[in-house]
């Protein structure tokens, strides 16, 4: 968890990235030319794999997305640390990235929703199964915050799978997905892709977090 007043650290980096969304997508041309398409990465323009997660099909997407990054990174910021944060929206992107290069069906890509789908689901599980930060609470205080821990973590066992239950229905109906309200057609697997990778990567850091807790809190009963 977040030292109080943490909030505000999180607001920078929301505030970048929102300025640098829409600051690429105000760019003249740099949208087109950012955005992946399987004709130019296959003869050689593999940064696109980066840069078309950075730009969007209109200034409409670009707003929704920023949108969505900064009530993510608010929303889970007392929740998980930002190593979580971090780490889960960074392995949304590079499953996003791989996932558009092997699969030939994807001719043109641009958005960071996958990425996000990343940042959703690794957040989620890092509070489902992340250590309690307890280590200076008192006797009632961590009474009470392993009360407010289990039902927190049943909120996010609820979200991950709502977010299960929104991935399947998209992967079944991909096929006959329709021009949807932003104008145009969603690329599914990017959300497969980015969440698939958020949720591993927040494991891995959970898991490298849980055997150091474990081992601070061995050290701390052997001085006892």
């Amino acid at each position: 968890m977040a030292a109080p007043g943490y909030l505000t650290g999180w607001t920078r980096p929301a505030l970048i990235f929102v300025a640098v969304t829409l600051g690429v997508q105000l760019m003249p041309g740099l949208s087109d030319l950012w955005r992946f398409s399987r004709p130019a990465f296959e003869a050689g323009a593999w940064w696109q794999l980066v840069t078309a997660q950075w730009v969007h099909v209109n200034m409409q997407h670009a707003v929704v997305n920023a949108a969505a990054m900064v009530l993510m990174l608010l929303a889970f910021d007392q929740l998980v640390g930002w190593r979580i944060q971090a780490v889960s929206l960074l392995g949304g992107y590079l499953c996003v990235a791989i996932t558009i290069a092997v699969d030939p069906g994807c001719i043109s890509y641009a958005g960071v929703s996958g990425a996000l789908h990343g940042l959703f689901a690794g957040n989620a599980l890092g509070v489902l199964v992340g250590p309690p930060n307890q280590a200076r609470a008192t006797s009632a205080r961590k009474d009470s915050m392993n009360g407010h821990r289990v039902a927190t973590r049943a909120l996010a066992l609820v979200v991950l799978l709502i977010l299960a239950v929104k991935l399947w229905l998209q992967h079944a109906t991909s096929a006959d997905a329709p021009v949807g309200w932003l104008g145009f057609v969603t690329y599914y697997p990017a959300h497969e892709a980015g969440s698939l990778g958020g949720i591993i990567t927040s494991m891995l850091m959970s898991a490298l977090r849980g055997a150091s807790f474990a081992k601070h809190h061995a050290s701390q009963s052997k001085n006892t």
